[in-house]
């Protein structure tokens, strides 16, 4: 039986891969070790990190730092922090990326490609609870949880010299993959309409409500290099070209040239895959056999007799 859709905070997810990622998370959030995030760029690793963060009820905040574009002396004093009069320009104190999370979380996105002196400090602060602000006389204790991410696995980064062995040992044995986005239909169809709501409440004014069949089919079968982040992009041109046009629903006319155009080959919909659909659809639908048909485009008997397959 297809589980309903799970809404994780801002986590929509009904295919069995996703569903197992998120339970992983709910299962590893109390716990006080490292976790490491491992996917795709634009998977959402920094959705799941934020639910680690709520399912591990720590009282503090959610810091991020993205530190591959920084410098590494920039980098170190956002993750420590520096005293007044530390530097010249430096008046006032300043807490750090750790300290800030103190008691809650800290997600550090794509640490593995940081440089190796940055590495270094957060692995001291991980293994020694302790970090030092610029210019301070003593050390300050951490208590902040540390989730990571990753789009390669840590082995293929330790062999071409851009991770530390160390700390792939220190933050690399509480791992979740997040699946792509490819192929995860019913998750497609999930996203397309929660980000088509989303797309009518920020953007306002009157537009479609719903997608085409042939539009539809061509999103859960298209293979989504960009994964969530592209397909979020996706449906809101396609809302706004088709508010424009006055149209009652998202046809395949609206969707964007670098979709249709993409000669990759599409993802096929199998019967599981399609009996899961309808399943996903119905329950949308507030279990209503003509809100579903008006979903996916489909006679109302044959979402009761793709539902009654899904279940078995």
């Amino acid at each position: 039986m297809l589980p309903p859709a799970l809404a994780a905070g801002a986590i929509i997810a009904c295919s069995a891969a996703m569903l197992k990622a998120i339970a992983l998370a709910r299962r590893l959030a109390p716990l006080p070790r490292p976790v490491l995030l491992v996917g795709q760029s634009g998977v959402g690793k920094g959705l799941l990190a934020q639910f680690i963060h709520v399912e591990s009820a720590r009282a503090g905040d959610f810091v991020a730092v993205a530190g591959g574009e920084l410098s590494e002396s920039l980098l170190h004093d956002q993750l420590a922090g520096h005293e007044a009069g530390a530097f010249t320009g430096a008046h006032r104190r300043v807490r750090g990326a750790f300290e800030r999370a103190q008691r809650g979380t800290l997600f550090l996105d794509e640490l593995p490609l940081w440089s190796q002196g940055a590495q270094s400090a957060v692995l001291r602060a991980v293994d020694e609870r302790l970090i030092t602000r610029l210019g301070a006389e003593r050390e300050l204790p951490l208590d902040c949880r540390v989730v990571v991410a990753s789009n390669r696995s840590l082995e293929e980064l330790v062999n071409d010299g851009r991770l530390l062995s160390d700390l792939r040992w220190r933050i690399g044995e509480f791992v979740i993959e997040i699946p792509p986005l490819a192929g995860r239909a019913v998750d497609v169809a999930a996203l397309s309409y929660h980000f088509l709501d989303g797309a009518r409440a920020e953007f306002g004014g009157p537009g479609p409500v719903l997608f085409e069949p042939a539009a539809l089919e061509r999103l859960v079968t298209y293979h989504w290099p960009g994964n969530v982040r592209q397909l979020r992009g996706v449906v809101e041109w396609s809302w706004t070209i088709a508010a424009m046009d006055a149209a009652e629903r998202i046809g395949v006319t609206h969707l964007p040239a670098s979709v249709l155009r993409d000669e990759a080959p599409l993802v096929p919909l199998d019967s599981s895959t399609r009996h899961a659909l309808s399943r996903w659809a119905y329950d949308r639908a507030g279990r209503s056999r003509k809100a579903a048909a008006e979903l996916l485009g489909l006679h109302p008997n044959t979402i009761d007799n793709h539902r009654r397959a899904a279940t078995r």
